[in-house]
């Protein structure tokens, strides 16, 4: 299932690329979109617990959204969705943050990037109860990467990044466990639309 879905968004890439191009050069747009796909892997924990949660990893999906509000730094949105399966079924977690991004160097590819936001998981912890469980949580991310085309229509990056959950005091069916976080952290590659 994650196969397909990664093809059908590089489908869809691909075909929006020539009309993202024409609408950008026709009005000089400051504009650009991120597109990409990451390996991720995942943990959490809680300040009290005993338990020793496993490192998870799988694929992940990219998509960022903004404006150039000058030569050397980008402002706008990010969706970073992971999906993971577990021992009793597939792990879901959205992060939703704005995001602001800082090129040191206007005649290189560096970029780091940070924002806040929301991440929205389905079926969080599942050594600790049975049942999905349903969360939002404070979401951080820090990262960054390389650009390559930074002056081009279409153009590509590498990057890294971690983006951390604070779920807070998370009820299950069975208990209360105070202090939940998650960590995510994943590198991958994106085509940028200008």
């Amino acid at each position: 299932m994650m196969r397909s879905s990664f093809a059908g968004v590089w489908c869809v890439l691909i075909l929006l690329t020539p009309a993202v191009s024409r609408a950008q050069e026709a009005d000089g747009s400051r504009l650009w979109i991120v597109a990409g796909g990451a390996s991720a892997t995942v943990r959490g924990d809680c300040q009290t617990c005993e338990e020793d949660y496993p490192y998870r990893h799988g694929g992940s999906i990219l998509a960022n959204f903004g404006y150039r509000a000058n030569p050397r730094m980008d402002v706008g949105a990010e969706i970073f969705w992971v999906p993971l399966e577990t021992a009793s079924g597939t792990l879901n977690t959205t992060h939703i943050d704005a995001v602001a991004q800082f090129r040191p160097w206007r005649t290189h590819g560096f970029f780091m990037k940070g924002g806040a936001g929301m991440a929205f998981v389905r079926n969080w912890v599942d050594t600790l109860g049975s049942g999905a469980i349903n969360s939002k949580a404070l979401s951080i991310v820090v990262g960054g990467g390389w650009a390559f085309r930074t002056e081009q229509r279409v153009g590509f990056q590498l990057f890294a990044s971690q983006q951390a959950g604070a779920l807070g005091d998370l009820k299950t069916a069975d208990s209360d466990v105070p202090d939940v976080m998650g960590n995510y952290w994943s590198i991958g590659a994106a085509l940028v639309f200008r």
